[in-house]
This record gives C-alpha cells, structure tokens and sequence, in this order.
C-alpha cells in the first residue's frame, strides 16, 4: 500500500504542478496551447502504442521458450494462474549482460525478457525471484502508469515553449521551464517507486526475499564485470572483436533502460559479491551518507543498497534469516552526516557556478530581464577571482590529510568518507588487475591486501596523461606488491585516488652470454632490482590553475 500511494504522491505533485501553471495561463487569455497540449498527449499515446513494436525491432529477442529452463516456465505458469494475469509471452535475449525486463501496453499482451547472462549467473530460484519482479510490473500496470507520468513534462514544456515570447506570459514560461525540469526528476523519482513496487510483490510471491537480494547482487557484479570485459576488448582485441564488443555493449546498454538494474545503481557491489559481510558493509554506505541520495536523483533505479534494505524488512516481517545484514542504519546515524552535507555541497559546486556566471552572465542577466526577474550584473573581473579562490578552497578541502598506514576493510565500513571529505590513507597489497576479475578499468587498476579489494584511480589534470599511463606503465604495476599513498573516497563506488604508488621489481638484463634462437642464455643474464613509482600530480595542477584564474582576476580588476 505504502508504494501505491508514493507513486499517487508523485503523480499529485506531476499534475498539480501542470494545473497551476495551466490556469495561470488561461487567465492570461493570450495564446492558445490547445493543439500543443494535444500534440504532447497524442505524442505520448503514439509512443505507448507501437513502443512493443520498437523494443521488439531493436532487441534481437528469441521469443522460443524452451531456452527458459523448465522450472522457470513451471513458476510463471503457476504465478500467473494464482494472481489471475494473462501469461506473458517469454523471450530470452543471447546477452552475457545478466539483465531481464517486461513490457507491453496492457496485462493481455504483455512480454517478459531475460538474459542468457542472467540464466548463467543465477540459480533457478533467484532467477525465479527476478521473474516475479517482472511480472510485478505487469500486475501493477507500470506500462501505462509511466506513459501517463512522462506526459506531464510534455506539457510543462508546451507551456514554456508558447509563452516565452509573450511579455505578459514570460513569468508563466520561467515557471514552466523550472517546473520542467523538476518534473523530470518526479518522473524518475515514481520509475524508482515501481522499482521497489515490484521488489515487495517478488517477495510476498516467492516467500522469499533473500533470493531476489542476492539476484540483485549478483547481476549488479556481473553488469560491472561485463562492461569491464567490453572495455579491455576496446583495448586489446581485434577489429573483429572491437566490432562485435561494441555490438553486445548496445544491446546491454539497451537491455539495462529497461531491465531491473543498470550499470549506475550497481557500481559499488564490483568488489564484494563474493562475500556476504563485505556487500552489507559496502551498501552501508548508501544508506547513512547523503551524497548517495544525490547521486540516485539522475538515477531510473534505486541503489542496490536500497532495494535490499527494503527486501531486508520483508524477510523480517515472514520471520526469515536476513540474507545481507544492513548494519548501522539507524537515525542517529545519520544525523550528523546530513548537517554537513550543505556546507559540503556548496563547496564542491561553487566554482562551477562562478565558472558559469563568468561565461554567461549577460546571456544569463538578459534571460532573466525578458521574463521580469532582475538578476544583478557582477564585474567579470571578480567573478574570475570568485572561480580562482572557490576553486583553491575546493581542492584543500577534498586533498587534507595526512597519510596514514589504514587496510581496505576499515575503508570500506567508513559511512562518514564522501568525495568532498576523503581519509589520506597508506595501502599495502598486490595489484591484481585493472579491475576486479573480469572487469578491466586501465588506466586505474585494483589493490588486494588480506582484508579486501579497492579500486585505485590514477586522476591527470592535463590532456591525454591517463592515456599516456595506461600505454606505459599501467601494466608493469599487475601481479606486484606496492605501496600507495592517496585519498579514500566514495561517489558511486569506493575507490583511492592516488598520488603516489611504488613498487619493487627486478629487471632482468642480458649478459655477454651466447645468443640462441631462444634469446640471450639465461645463465649470462643479470637481474637489477629497480624501483617503479608513479604520481599523480592532479591537485598541484589544479592548484595551479586556480591561482591563475585569481591572478588573472586581481589583474584585470587594476587594469
């Protein structure tokens, strides 16, 4: 009842916005939106009637069920004949990107999709679990819910659009186009809601919540690695399998707008799937930190974290053992994190917003004065200074710290580290790759000590660096022990930013020795250990660029 009534709550607030804005401009009385409100809603209708016919002519579906094994078809059988739905036709798409989406325009003709990827990776009850979920979608009406949310913006736009020329309707175009794009995110915000909609009617079905947990889980490590897969193809395959990398890499990115995960809500779990402690602690995260929330807000799913959580308490409220503990999620908790995260905001967006008035405050200020909003004009000259000194206070405040000896455990159970607040940390381990198995991210590579794996990212401020990295010394680092030093932070997944990793290697040289067709003998051969350091000197060019902009501000302001 609670997601029916949100996904009501989103659409009141859709359509109230819409009427307000709509009888704002008929009191107006002076351009006509009738046809253009027609357009939009017959645009929408047009859409949600030949969308089966599109998805069906871009997805290489093979609608033969007997690639769904038998227990999959027997639970969509069974499921159906219960809750009294028309079965949907069944298609499995031959992608190694585990995925599964539904689709349709009402019950009677609705299609559920799933991956040959997803199959491989699941077990039959899991894969059971995520079926549900899609079936979930079907019962709920979400085709023609989501139709009937997308026309909203439409028309906020229509209105925008037909009364920005009017000097007595450009206050109702100013408000159209902010409520626009508030309707965007709305729409998002209610795609979310069906989201964890479809979750809750997966688990009342299956009678098993933990299942579709850990499907979840599993398909966001096998998106991460798929697309780490398509990435080393772009760098070491053939013409051949660069093509065919690029072919599967579309259908996945297709597959994922429709599916139940996609790549940006899964990022963080690459590193844990295999260890049900490290998920819960990396999903701890997502929960009590508020700049989760913010990276979710451009987001068509929820976290994983989140989806979980939620699944937690229905394994709760039918007495089950919980199968991704979420520890630590409590209010108090997050208190504290949410009184800092506006000073932290305001320091990671100033200097674009200085950035952006110094290029188009005119374009900006005129805007504004032709929709009757007075904006005030600041000199050119202190708005560069603005950028410089906003920009040096952004840097120190994301690089403090003072390197200290840390595992990748402790960093991975820190819920207070953020992108604007980092811990300087040592790390000791192997580099195992440039990704997690399968999952390759060159130039930045992966660090394994004896408490867990996290990602290392090599950050260059100046053109073509992380090229030059990954073609030269990238590779050297895999299979070694090193030392790194940088700074520990979380946006969409954990990472270290490094500003110095060091290893110690032996290089072997030839000696005077024989020459076979083999090479140089290997008992003439000399090895000289050597010594490989790379460093990122990513926060010294900002700083750089900064002082410059101030500078440059300071001068032009005397001149």
């Amino acid at each position: 009842m609670k997601f029916l009534s949100r996904s009501l709550l989103v659409l009141l607030a859709l359509y109230g916005m819409v009427f307000a804005l709509g009888t704002a401009f008929l009191a107006e009385k002076h351009v006509s939106l009738v046809w253009a409100l027609v357009f939009s809603v017959g645009f929408i209708a047009l859409q949600y009637a030949i969308s089966p016919w599109i998805i069906e002519w871009v997805l290489s579906i093979d609608w033969d069920e007997n690639e769904l094994p038998a227990v999959n078809r027997v639970f969509i059988d069974q499921l159906c004949l219960e809750k009294r739905i028309p079965r949907p036709r069944i298609g499995v798409i031959h992608s190694g990107t585990p995925n599964a989406f539904s689709f349709g325009r009402v019950r009677s003709d609705a299609r559920v999709v799933v991956t040959k990827g997803l199959l491989d990776v699941l077990t039959p009850e899991e894969a059971n679990a995520v079926i549900a979920h899609e079936i979930g979608h079907i019962e709920h009406y979400d085709f023609a819910v989501m139709a009937v949310a997308a026309v909203a913006p439409l028309i906020l736009y229509q209105i925008y659009v037909w009364t920005r020329g009017n000097n007595h309707g450009r206050p109702i175009a100013a408000a159209a186009y902010a409520c626009y794009w508030i309707g965007q995110y709305l729409v998002l915000t209610l795609n979310r809601t069906r989201e964890f909609y479809a979750d809750h009617f997966s688990a009342e079905v299956t009678r098993a919540p933990g299942d579709l947990s850990s499907a979840l889980i599993k398909i966001a490590y096998g998106m991460v690695k798929a697309d780490g897969e398509f990435q080393e193809k772009l760098k070491t395959g053939s013409s051949e399998e660069k093509k065919r990398s690029r072919r599967a890499q579309q259908l996945g990115g297709a597959v994922s707008l429709l599916g139940i995960a996609n790549l940006k809500s899964s990022q963080s779990l690459a590193i844990a799937v295999a260890n049900p402690d490290q998920a819960a602690a990396v999903m701890r995260w997502d929960l009590v930190n508020p700049w989760s929330r913010f990276y979710q807000l451009g987001s068509t799913h929820p976290l994983t974290a989140f989806r979980v959580r939620a699944l937690n308490r229905d394994s709760a409220a039918m007495h089950q053992q919980v199968r991704y503990p979420l520890p630590g999620a409590q209010l108090s908790d997050r208190k504290l994190r949410f009184l800092l995260f506006p000073f932290e905001f305001l320091v990671w967006v100033a200097p674009w917003i200085c950035g952006f008035l110094f290029l188009f405050q005119s374009e900006a200020v005129r805007a504004a004065a032709r929709m009757h909003f007075h904006l005030p004009f600041l000199p050119r000259p202190w708005l560069l200074i603005a950028l410089g000194v906003t920009w040096m206070l952004r840097i120190a405040y994301r690089y403090r710290g003072t390197f200290a000896d840390s595992k990748i455990q402790p960093l991975i159970e820190d819920t207070e580290v953020s992108q604007m607040r980092p811990r300087a940390v040592v790390l000791r381990g192997e580099i195992v790759g440039n990704g997690v198995p399968g999952a390759f991210w060159s130039p930045d590579l992966v660090l394994r000590d004896e408490t867990g794996m996290m990602f290392l990212l090599y950050r260059a401020s100046i053109p073509f660096a992380r090229l030059f990295f990954a073609m030269t010394n990238a590779d050297r680092f895999i299979g070694e022990q090193v030392t790194l030093e940088g700074w520990y932070r979380r946006g969409l997944r954990p990472y270290v930013e490094i500003s110095k990793l060091t290893a110690h290697l032996t290089r072997a040289e030839a000696g005077p020795g024989p020459v076979t067709l083999f090479g140089q003998s290997s008992r003439d051969a000399t090895f000289t250990p050597e010594t490989l350091t790379q460093r990122s000197y990513s926060r010294w060019i900002q700083y750089a660029l900064a002082a410059a902009a101030t500078a440059a501000g300071i001068i032009w302001l005397r001149a």
